[in-house]
């Protein structure tokens, strides 16, 4: 009977640790929209294609590996998703489910608009599918976005990759940090107890001794 007066899991919830989880798709997003710059990867977060999935795909955060960029796919593999607010990729699932129905939620940082985020879906040998937040239009981009080419076409907003991962990871970034905090503990308790051993050690009694002649 409790049963029916419980209420369903909010779409996004902050783990801390910089970790959004979004209940809807199982999976986790990094806090900060443009973890590219924020680390340094780039000095405004734009990335081409290929560097944006070696970076994310090599990302070491909190402990964490095994990040990736969101899909274009819809949520049972069809597609890719391509046109205006396609909600079955990942990234419109986020922006026209999520935020669309629940516009109070305020969890993320360091995000901008307009913008275009890459996804991990690759369209052909020269071309990867993107979403742009402005328009909440899904489609093809080069992979090379910053290149000149005829006819040139402009770009809405920077071009930025937004790790996710595969289920909630809050779990092993929280006991990675515990096992961290330990060992730290571990390490000042050794450094105080040997100082404490050498200020409290005793005298040492001197072996030397005067030989006297008879």
């Amino acid at each position: 009977m409790r049963d029916i007066f419980r209420l369903p899991p909010p779409p996004l919830i902050d783990r801390g640790f910089g970790l959004i989880y979004d209940t809807g798709r199982d999976i986790t997003w990094l806090q900060d929209m443009n973890y590219a710059k924020t680390v340094g990867r780039s000095a405004d977060g734009q990335l081409t294609w290929p560097a944006a999935t070696a970076w994310v795909s090599s990302l070491n955060y909190r402990g964490i590996r095994g990040w990736r960029l969101p899909t274009a796919l819809n949520h049972d593999g069809s597609g890719p998703v391509v046109g205006n607010n396609c909600i079955g990729s990942e990234l419109g699932h986020l922006y026209l489910e999520v935020f669309a129905t629940h516009p109070n939620i305020v969890m993320l940082s360091n995000g901008t608009l307009p913008c275009i985020y890459w996804t991990s879906t690759e369209a052909s040998a020269e071309e990867a599918y993107a979403i742009d937040l402005f328009t909440l239009r899904q489609g093809t981009l080069w992979k090379d976005p910053f290149q000149q080419r005829f006819p040139s076409v402009p770009l809405s907003g920077p071009v930025l990759s937004w790790p996710v991962h595969d289920g909630d990871v809050a779990a092993q970034v929280r006991a990675n940090w515990l096992q961290r905090l330990f060992s730290s503990f571990v390490s000042i308790f050794r450094s105080w107890r040997y100082s404490r051993c050498g200020r409290n050690q005793p005298a040492q009694l001197s072996t030397s001794y005067v030989v006297i002649s008879s």
